[in-house]
């Protein structure tokens, strides 16, 4: 299982390339990069569940709960 973060434009269309970072609100544990895919998914694996702040290209974008095998859906 794993946690998915689809980048979409205004139009819907997933975001080829764009790199996504997830930070853990914790300190403790950190954060991690992916770069989404020619849909526009970026999909981390192998984390714990918790709340973690989402950017995107280095902008913030809220902050969501991590749920192995959930995502979520940022419009840039």
């Amino acid at each position: 299982m794993a946690f998915d973060i689809l980048v979409v434009n205004d139009d819907g269309d997933g975001i080829d390339g764009a790199t996504v970072s997830i930070s853990f609100t914790s300190v403790l544990r950190g954060k991690a990069d992916e770069e989404t895919d020619s849909d526009g998914h970026a999909t981390f694996d192998g984390y714990d569940d918790g709340e973690i702040e989402v950017f995107v290209n280095g902008r913030s974008y809220g902050t969501y709960h991590y749920d192995d095998g959930n995502g979520i859906t940022i419009t840039v």
